[in-house]
Formats: structure tokens, sequence, C-alpha cells
């Protein structure tokens, strides 16, 4: 058994143990009738077989990864410890739940420990910029020059799987964005008092101002779609990790994560709302 003496909030902890695969479905039952998701690729998981998932942020990050890692672990017997931003442990009574679902603060050190233990990895390349989208951002990867995810797989010789999320970007709107807000009298404020710097990165992660069903916050019930990609390995580039290699294994990714979306989101335009009341609630 590990020392686990020293941990901090956020740290890898490999005696965590999972809630039960009944537990989680029961927390889930409520999304999935409400959203109806769709998985696609689920012969591509394997828990004989740890691998990386990457997979795209959507706005507010609201539902990101709970409906897919549940199905997983339902059907598959996965459970996926996810590498999440540090601004989780910035936020009061968050910080405590993330770590109780098996969140891990993301970092190179913790990345290799999970590694190390065989854990099922999930990555989110675009960090809190990418929950935090802009208008005309819907279904666009924020991943700015982030290599290190591609870096950690191939050190590891660990597989990567993606996972591509369509739906939620769907459930609202954006009313104003954080460029907009920033530039308001409350961002000027936000500026002002140092929050910005703080806890915002100047601005970069202000979340947008959205609305789902009419005014409200409440998310339209558009059914959302997963679709796990081929495995990519890594061995091909096993001891290299120069920058075009991780550039050229970072654009890989990246394409079959784009090509998913895509085909996710004329998948979801050719089965429709699934329904009337629903069709009704997506059009308000």
């Amino acid at each position: 058994m590990s020392d686990t003496t020293n941990l901090q909030l956020g740290d890898y902890d490999p005696n965590f143990i999972p809630p039960s695969p009944e537990f989680v479905s029961n927390m889930t039952a409520i999304g999935r009738a409400y959203f109806q998701p769709q998985f696609f690729g689920m012969e591509n998981l394997d828990k004989d077989k740890p691998a990386m998932y990457v997979t795209n942020h959507n706005v507010l990050g609201v539902l990101d990864g709970t409906l897919w890692a549940a199905e997983m672990y339902v059907e598959k017997g996965i459970f996926a410890r996810s590498l999440v931003d540090d601004l989780h442990y910035m936020l009061p009574g968050w910080r405590d739940l993330a770590a109780k679902v098996g969140f891990v603060k993301g970092s190179r050190e913790n990345c290799a420990a999970m590694m190390e233990h065989g854990e099922h990895i999930m990555v989110y390349p675009g960090g809190g910029r990418e929950t935090c989208k802009r208008k005309g951002e819907k279904y666009k990867l924020t991943w700015k020059k982030r290599t290190g995810f591609a870096r950690m797989a191939i050190e590891s010789g660990y597989d990567i799987i993606t996972v591509a999320q369509v739906g939620q970007e769907d459930s609202y709107d954006i009313v104003m964005d954080g460029d907009e807000l920033m530039e308001s009298k409350f961002g000027e404020w936000l500026k002002e008092k140092g929050i910005a710097e703080k806890y915002l990165k100047d601005g970069d992660t202000m979340f947008p101002l959205v609305r789902g069903i009419g005014p409200t916050l409440f998310p339209r019930p558009e059914r959302q779609y997963y679709a796990f990609g081929q495995r990519i390995s890594t061995k091909e580039y096993e001891g290299k990790t120069d920058e075009e290699t991780l550039w050229a294994l970072r654009e890989r990714v990246e394409l079959q994560l784009e090509l998913d979306m895509t085909r996710m989101r004329i998948q979801k335009l050719e089965d429709g709302d699934g329904g009337w009341l629903r069709g009704l609630l997506n059009r308000l």
C-alpha cells in the first residue's frame, strides 16, 4: 500500500476507491433520461489496456465527461481518473467533491504516477479556456501550444483514445462571452480588484453568460453524442520527444477528434430531436 501521508488536495492517490458502478448508474440516470446519450466506438475500449482519453471541453464544461465516463464504467468496468485544471481547486465545496469523484490536479508528476499505476486517464488539452467559449467557437478546440499530453503518452507508452463530445454546445446560447464581459464595467472592476489576474488568467478563463431554455440557465434537452476513436498507438514514437514528434502526435489526435465531432454532429442532425416535446424545448 502506497504512503499517502504527504498528499495535498488534488494529488494523485493510488489508494482511491471509486464509487460502485450501481451508484454511478443511479447518479447519472436523470442525465441519461434527459439527454438520451448515444455512444459510438465502445468496441475500442479495453479495461486491461489502460489508455489516455483525450477529449474536447464544451461551453461551461458542466457535463463534460459525466455521461460517457459513466457508460465506460458501467458497461466496460473502466473507471477513468480525470486530470483537471487548477480552477477546480479554487472553488470551495467543489474542490472537496472533485477529490471524492477521482479528479486529479493536472501536472506531469500526477500524470506520470497515474501511468505508473496503470490508470485509465481522462485529459482535456483545452483546459479552462476551452470551457470559456467565445461567440463563434462552438465545437472549436482551443489547445493553444500544448503538447504535454503527447509527451506523457510517448514517455509511458500509453495508447490514446479520442472521445468526441457533441450536443452540450447546442444546449446553450452565449449571450455575452468572456471578452465582452471583461470590457464591461464588471470586467473593469475585476481587473481593478486583481481578481482577473489572480483567478481568471487576466480574463482568459472568464466564463460567458449563457441561456438555455428560454431566458433560463436550464440546458435545452439536446441529445448527446459520444464517439470513442480507434486506439492511437505511441509505439512508433518511442524515445522521441522532440518538438516535431510531439506536434506530429498532437495533430494526429486533434484531427481524429475533429473528424469524430463532425461525424457526430451529422449523426445528430440526421437523428433529429427524438420527440415533439424535446423538439419544442430545443427551439425555445
